[in-house]
């Protein structure tokens, strides 16, 4: 009985630490532990706008900073400022149109018959029927259980965990 209470406290406690760890590395990880919220200069917004190399470990980088776009020289040696201006405005975004607001103006097309039949067989009056939808790839799924064959020779196989048994009393009987 004592074994067993001895066993639930470990197994407590090891549980409290690793929830504590859990969260500690949630925490650094964004950047929430132990450094202030960056005011004023160091609160700028950094956008690199793009990168090329040039050789080696050289490269030349674009940056906007604060309305501000920055051509630097970035080696191994340090990074140094080739030249500087304004920062283009930045473009109007287009209007995104949503996977709802298509689907609703395809099952509009849809429903409406001259979009669908060439001109000419809308004036019919045989319309025909859509054809059925049917699901693709949607095959039964089988489990298959590898044979003691395809094991042979992996962690997996019984063999494997029987010889590796005969070898360590081998090795303990010698």
């Amino acid at each position: 009985m004592d074994t067993l209470v001895i066993v639930l406290r470990v197994a407590l406690s090891l549980g409290v630490v690793l929830a504590l760890m859990w969260v500690l590395h949630r925490r650094v990880s964004k950047g929430q532990l132990g450094r202030p919220k960056a005011r004023g200069r160091r609160a700028a917004s950094v956008e690199v706008v793009g990168r090329t190399g040039i050789g080696g470990k050289a490269s030349v980088v674009v940056v906007d900073v604060e309305g501000e776009r920055l051509v630097l020289g970035v080696s191994e040696h340090g990074v140094a400022l080739l030249t500087s201006g304004q920062a283009p405005a930045p473009e109007p975004e287009l209007a995104i149109v949503t996977s709802a607001d298509r689907f609703r103006a395809e099952l509009e097309q849809q429903d409406d018959p001259a979009a669908i039949l060439p001109v000419g067989a809308a004036d019919t009056t045989e319309v025909t029927a859509p054809l059925p939808m049917r699901p693709r790839n949607r095959r039964p799924q089988r489990t298959v259980v590898p044979t003691s064959r395809q094991l042979q020779g992996s962690i997996l196989s019984a063999d494997t965990w029987r010889q590796a048994a005969a070898a360590l009393r081998d090795r303990r009987a010698g």
